[in-house]
Order: structure tokens, then sequence, then C-alpha cells
């Protein structure tokens, strides 16, 4: 089914107005024409199946058919995956990767072994919101995951910790197991491309994070991001 997105103040009664983007896709690249058969997301978690009513050169109008359900539900497990950037593409994959694998929220990192300077991460923001539009679409969710502006590893670690189980993922000095439960919120924490440096290590032991050591297989940053995340959702959350 071909699927668009709405934000929620773009749904009035029984109708929906795309916007011009969604529009253009709609009209030049899949061709459709009235009465054709749609769904459309509104980002929070709600899906609707819908007809083309009417189709302008900067909106279209869609009548409301009914709601459906979402064809790939939420994960019952809440997870903020906090990255560690990479260079370019590498973390668009990420991205993209973490939309499919089901989290919630992603929070670009800095650290002090990161490549990418803060100020350069920030202007990437808005093309890792219309990766996460696009993977969205693809994958069946009608949650839209949350990109977080990035922050430093050191202002992550001083953040309130009261609401959340967090697992730092450290190539060494940490333990080569995963706790035995989590309470339906969790926030992972993978390093960037050179790995943590001794004192967020020990920084994170002393916020009393869980520090997690797989061993055998060097990963690349981006590969330990989808890899871990993987391995997080089977374990608590749903994809097992």
């Amino acid at each position: 089914m071909r699927r668009f997105f709405a934000a929620p103040d773009q749904f009035e009664n029984d109708s929906v107005v795309l916007d011009e983007g969604e529009t253009r896709h709609l009209r030049d690249v899949l061709r459709l024409q009235p009465r054709d058969i749609v769904h459309v997301f509104n980002g929070i978690g709600r899906e609707f199946e819908c007809y083309v009513q009417e189709i302008e050169k900067k909106s279209s109008t869609l009548h409301v058919i009914a709601e459906v359900e979402p064809s790939a539900p939420e994960s019952p497990l809440k997870m903020t995956l906090a990255a560690g950037v990479t260079p370019s593409e590498k973390f668009d994959l990420v991205v993209q990767k973490a939309v499919e694998l089901g989290v919630f929220e992603l929070q670009p990192l800095i650290s002090a072994r990161t490549e990418v300077k803060i100020d350069v991460a920030i202007k990437r923001m808005d093309r890792w919101t219309k990766i996460v539009l696009e993977a969205s679409k693809q994958c069946g969710r009608a949650q839209l995951m949350s990109v977080n502006r990035p922050k430093h590893i050191n202002d992550l670690l001083a953040s309130d910790t009261t609401n959340t189980d967090y697992l730092f993922f450290s190539e060494r000095k940490g333990e080569r197991k995963l706790p035995p439960k989590i309470d339906g919120v969790a926030t992972i924490v993978i390093g960037p491309k050179g790995g943590w440096d001794d004192d967020e290590i020990e920084r994170a032991r002393e916020a009393n994070w869980s520090i997690i050591t797989f061993g055998g297989r060097i990963l690349r940053a981006e590969t330990a991001s989808i890899a871990i995340t993987s391995i997080i959702q089977h374990r608590f959350g749903d994809l097992n």
C-alpha cells in the first residue's frame, strides 16, 4: 500500500491535506489519480485509509475512509539509541536502520574521539529528519522516531537517570552480559569510530551505568549501532 505522511494538524474532520512534497510524490512519482486508495500516517502512531479527492499544484486533499492498524507495530521497549556521530553516509545508515529496528528516539553523540564536530552534526539534522520520514514510509511505522539535537557525552552523563536504564557499550572494561531485565525504557549508548577514552568509561561507571563489552569481534561504529540495537530489541523488545 502506498503510504504518505501528514502531521496531526493537517487532518480536519474526514479529510487530510498533504503538503507540497508529499503531493509531488503522489502526483509526479506515483502518478496517482482521484479515487485511488492510499494510507496516511500522522507520525504519532495512527494510520488511516484514504482515497485521493483532489490534486493541486502544491497540495492534495484526501478523504479519510477509516483508521487502520499500522503494518509495523511499535516495540514495547521505548529505546533511545545514543550513538557517536560518524562521517556523512555512515551515520545516515544508522538513522535509517534505527527507524526500521523500532528505535523510539535517536540521540546523536559527540565524544572525545568523535571525528565530527558538534556544529557540523547540528547542520545535518534536517537530512536525518528526512531519512526518518522516508524510512518510516518504507517500513510501515506510523510513529516517527525523534531525532534529538546532538549533544556531548558529558551532557548525557550529567542528565537525569531516574526513568531509564543506561547500557553503555564499550570495547573494553565492561562485563560480557546484559542485565536480566529492562522495565520498558532504556538508553543504549554506543561510541564513535575511535571508541571511548578512559575518562568517559570511568564516568559512566560512576554514574552506575551498565558497562557492557562484547568480545571476539571488532565492529565499525555504524555496524555496532545496528547490531546492538537488534540484540536489545530481540532480548527486551519485539524482535523475536
